[in-house]
């Protein structure tokens, strides 16, 4: 069964390297990607049927051994990055769902905290005497960290606090970016292009897309290869069909054409080995460790992290050795370390986070949380544009009603609430009464936003709520409550009339909205027409 878990989670962290690099973008819905004869297909289709066949085959396996297990009673956990946004999140639940796992079996947890939840209950007796007694001092309650999650895709930083009963505290916003393993074989391969020529290499993959997949594994263990004190230079395959196609092309030898490259003197191809000088080879790395650096150094100069005392990196792209040492050498004043089989932690982290999701008591807000609200206008403080009547009253729109703000500590199980009422009391709203009412939870980067028309404000969720029997009561009276629950944030409308509640994961607003009506002064407590923009 671990065996199977494994392969289930692996599949899915080299698949969330396709959409690291879009956390910027807006790929709620779907988006394409290429395949390797350069076709177009859908990635959530792509995702979803991968998910489906581990999910599938996990399923017969544990039918054929009579394992006892029910469908209903298993729970799916998927890793995410933690820098990843709502809109790849949600992404991954809908492949998911799609996949066949309904939503309520399945959760997300981000791969720094599954880590730092694997080292905590780390078997000591895997681990030299000098790892043991880092890990040891490393979590003891009180004790802060910062857990460095370094994939092919992304790197993410998170710093934590070490709480009593092996409870774990998010202290900072998580950091990193799109730099992991895979930026250091893009350097590699716009080596080859500049030395080959891009026609050459693209040939070359696509004629000979094995020896294309071999020649960027052999530089996989390059990569992470140790390297000896005395090195000039280290060495990786080089297929013979990119010599011939290149040669072809040029009608020059390799030796020429090295020669003739901007790369003369620093490399140098034998038989099926290209070696590279050990300084060209660490420009690779450059743009990578460089972003690292400056992203913990960023998380450390904040107050609550004024004292962290270790720094553990886990991983793929930790077992890299020029990374290990960029962090030690840079950080001396840290602990520095690499628990036993740190590949695997996340993994066997997130497992045990299946069974004890509250492990992780707190998180940090990295954004301010709210939503869009009308307040009686008042013309010596509010503005002239945001003025409008209803039920025969001046109004303000656009107000940002806050809930949680930016880098605030919230506690999973916390909750806040809003009060939200509205009335239907003139002739001319009540066609309004059969209307569904819409909340807008909106999010800011900033820490006291005034409007929702601010600058870093944008439309995050609604919550559609339909009126019960199917018509409003003239006045309502109701709530908003914010919770936060595990990696996610649940939004709740509730009427305080009957307690019907309605509720959703916050993640991000569906692209195709169903509004009744044309009126856009059609309710005061919340008027999501008048957001313009969701600055995506």
């Amino acid at each position: 069964m671990h065996s199977l878990q494994t392969t289930l989670f692996v599949t899915i962290r080299v698949m969330c390297q396709l959409i690291d690099g879009l956390q910027k973008l807006d790929i709620r819905d779907d988006f394409s990607i290429k395949e390797m004869s350069g076709k177009a297909v859908s990635a959530k289709t792509v995702f979803s049927s991968a998910i489906k066949y581990f999910y599938d085959h996990f399923l017969t396996e544990v039918q054929e051994n009579n394992l006892g297990f029910q469908r209903e009673k298993i729970h799916w956990i998927i890793s995410v990055p933690a820098i990843w946004t709502d809109s790849c999140k949600q992404f991954m639940r809908e492949s998911a769902i799609m996949a066949g796992i309904p939503g309520k079996q399945f959760s997300l947890v981000y791969e720094p905290e599954a880590a730092s939840i694997y080292a905590r209950f780390l078997q000591i007796d895997k681990v030299d005497a000098g790892l043991n007694q880092t890990i040891l001092k490393t979590f003891q309650p009180g004790t802060k960290l910062l857990v460095v999650d370094a994939g092919g895709g992304t790197v993410d930083i998170s710093a934590q606090q070490v709480l009593d009963g092996n409870g774990l505290k998010i202290i900072h916003k998580v950091r990193g970016g799109d730099y992991g393993g895979n930026t250091v074989n893009m350097a590699f391969r716009q080596m080859l292009f500049r030395l080959f020529s891009g026609p050459s290499l693209l040939k070359f993959k696509k004629e000979y897309p094995i020896d294309y997949m071999e020649m960027m594994r052999s530089f996989e263990r390059t990569k992470i290869r140790p390297i000896k004190p005395e090195d000039k230079t280290v060495s990786t395959m080089m297929p013979a069909p990119l010599l011939e196609i290149s040669e072809e092309d040029s009608e020059c030898n390799i030796h020429e054409i090295i020669e003739s490259s901007q790369y003369a003197g620093q490399i140098r191809v034998k038989r099926d080995k290209l070696f590279i000088n050990l300084a060209l080879f660490k420009e690779f790395f450059d743009h990578s460790l460089n972003e690292l650096v400056i992203d913990m150094q960023e998380v450390l100069e904040h107050k609550r992290c004024a004292d962290v005392s270790a720094v553990m990196l886990v991983g793929g792209f930790a077992e890299c050795e020029l990374l290990r040492k960029t962090v030690t050498q840079t950080f001396q004043q840290k602990e520095v370390f690499v628990p036993h089989e740190g590949g695997l932690s996340v993994l066997r982290g997130a497992v045990i986070y299946g069974h004890t999701p509250q492990i992780v008591s707190s998180r940090i807000c990295n954004y301010t949380y709210g939503i869009a609200v009308s307040k009686p206008f008042k013309a010596d403080v509010m503005p002239m544009d945001k003025c409008y009547e209803h039920d025969g009253e001046l109004w303000c729109r656009d107000i940002f009603e806050i809930s949680y703000k930016i880098d605030t500590v919230v506690n999973i199980g916390d909750k806040k609430q809003i009060e939200l009422n509205d009335t239907f009391l003139k002739p001319e709203v009540q066609h309004r009464r059969e209307e569904p009412l819409r909340v807008d939870i909106v999010i800011s980067d900033k820490e006291d936003p005034t409007f929702i028309t601010d600058e870093g404000c944008r439309k995050h969720a609604m919550i559609i709520v339909q009126p019960p029997k199917g018509q409003w009561p003239q006045i309502v009276r109701g709530y908003v409550e914010f919770e936060i629950a595990g990696t996610e944030m649940i939004g709740s409308y509730i009427n305080s009339e009957t307690n019907d509640k309605t509720s959703i994961i916050i993640e991000f607003l569906p692209r195709i909205e169903h509004r009744v009506g044309n009126d856009s002064e059609r309710r005061r407590v919340f008027d999501p027409d008048r957001i313009d923009t969701d600055n995506e």
